[in-house]
């Protein structure tokens, strides 16, 4: 457990825990341009992470000068592709390794923002935040009330029905109640392409909103996660080419298009959901819906999860800062 603190995650091409295979893509890439930006306005971020995906994207569609700050709040195993695992730091540990991250988000949750001493974390909340904040840009709500509040409606809709769903099936160890998932999965899909403008492309019609924002990066993990660890297909009908044509949309849009990451990376970055054997709190609140079969196996991976007394642990946090910060003044 020392070593998954100490250690480090790949991050980009050249890292020690980088595979060969991965080639770096247009998301690694904005990552290293928005890293280096001189601002006052910091995105806390972690690349893996969906909801953290949802702010990026919306900075980037604002075109709001931020300065990318990654943050990984995972221990880092060496033995899985990239280091990269599902099990959370501890809360102190991110203090002591992240402190100016987590005063802006007091659960050490991304995504975060800190604008100049404005702190704002949740990531529909950092979207509306800065759609008011910044006039300059598309407008991610529309000035219509109804149509906002359809907007907030359908975007929630993506995070408790269309995620849970899908992640219900991702991390479902049982053949059959993967099949079950699935079809509820395919019903709350259903339920968003019919509430969408029919002419289109995007859920408004002509214009790019915050429902985008909030379901590109679910789409992305459905499309690339969901094939290759559950051999997930669509049907053929109007309701997915409608969802079809959504997508080719956003994936036109250059602020979906710059957020994107080397697809074959965010594939490994989910092994540990798919075997149920990531420990993060979305993983708990899915697990009272899955077969038995498959919360042993999450039960078993919280059992091999032994904690480090807290003096060590701290200990092991002081000492990645130290790496951390000799890594970044030697590239």
């Amino acid at each position: 457990l020392y070593l998954r603190i100490m250690s480090f995650a790949a991050q980009q091409a050249g890292d020690a825990l980088w595979c060969s295979a991965w080639r770096e893509a247009d998301g690694e890439l904005t990552i290293k341009q928005r890293a280096s930006v001189d601002t006052s306005l910091l995105l806390y971020c972690s690349w893996f992470c969906p909801f953290a995906q949802r702010a990026w994207i919306a900075l980037e569609e604002k075109g709001v000068q931020y300065k990318y700050v990654e943050i990984n709040p995972y221990e880092v195993d060496p033995q899985e592709p990239g280091g990269y695992t599902k099990k959370p730091l501890k809360l102190e540990v991110k203090q002591a390794m992240y402190p100016d991250f987590v005063a802006c988000s007091p659960r050490g949750l991304v995504p975060a923002i800190n604008n100049a001493g404005e702190r704002v974390w949740e990531s529909l909340q950092v979207i509306e935040y800065l759609d008011e904040k910044f006039s300059h840009g598309p407008p991610l709500l529309p000035a219509d009330p109804h149509k906002r509040a359809m907007v907030r409606i359908w975007a929630d809709h993506c995070t408790n029905r269309i995620q849970k769903s899908y992640y219900s099936m991702l991390m479902e160890q049982d053949a059959l109640k993967q099949a079950e998932m699935r079809e509820l999965f395919f019903t709350e899909c259903r339920a968003l392409a019919r509430a969408m403008d029919p002419s289109g492309p995007f859920f408004l019609g002509k214009d790019f909103s915050m429902l985008e924002c909030a379901f590109a990066p679910f789409w992305q993990r459905c499309l690339w996660v969901g094939s290759y660890y559950r051999g997930l297909q669509f049907p053929k009908d109007a309701d997915f080419e409608r969802l079809d044509k959504w997508w080719d949309a956003c994936l036109r849009r250059p602020s979906v298009a710059r957020t994107l990451v080397c697809k074959e990376r965010l594939i490994s970055s989910y092994k540990q959901y798919s075997q149920n054997t990531g420990t993060t709190d979305y993983a708990r609140s899915i697990q009272s819906g899955l077969s038995a079969t498959s919360r042993a196996s999450f039960e078993a991976a919280i059992a091999a999860s032994s904690g480090l007394p807290r003096g060590l642990v701290l200990l092991a946090a002081a000492g990645a800062i130290f790496s951390a910060g000799w890594l970044a003044a030697s590239r």
